[in-house]
């Protein structure tokens, strides 16, 4: 008998411990940090339906922070650009203006008004490869948001 119990509690055991490692968040060296500060007081799926602006995402740690969330100022900036990489708001570069763009993308105003620009005179973006072709873009912060850009 007493196997038996020992038996279903290694088995209750392994299947927590498996259910915790496939939270389903993307992997990046953020995600740990992001598990640290936010997984105490919201659930997961909360937060993975999300689709905000990394303004928008900035603002919700800084609140976050604000009520009680344990964190450095270096960890709250890596949950934020784990969050907006991942949890961003979905922006199509060939439709949106620049404002848009702007702060979908976290792009400085004059970038997305390169972007806008580039578009109207040499016509829709294809793909991702054909914004690195923009002079004057950050090619990194694109990058960073590259799930969140549509055509």
């Amino acid at each position: 008998m007493r196997a038996l119990i020992l038996s279903i509690l290694m088995v209750s055991f392994t299947a927590v411990l498996l259910k915790a490692e496939d939270d389903g968040l993307p992997a990046g060296k953020e995600k740990e940090t992001f598990l640290k500060m936010c997984s105490n007081c919201h659930a997961m799926a909360r937060v993975t339906k999300a689709r905000f602006s990394k303004k928008f995402w900035s603002s919700v740690v800084d609140d976050m922070v604000s009520r009680g969330a344990e964190g450095t100022e270096e960890e709250a900036e890596l949950v934020i650009n784990y969050l907006s990489r991942h949890f961003g708001k979905p922006v199509n570069v060939n439709t949106a203006t620049a404002k848009e763009i702007q702060e979908g993308l976290s792009l400085k105003a004059a970038e997305s008004e390169l972007l806008v620009k580039h578009r109207t005179d040499n016509g829709a973006f294809k793909v991702f490869e054909d914004l690195l072709k923009i002079p004057g873009l950050n090619a990194k912060l694109l990058d960073e948001q590259k799930k969140n850009i549509q055509f």
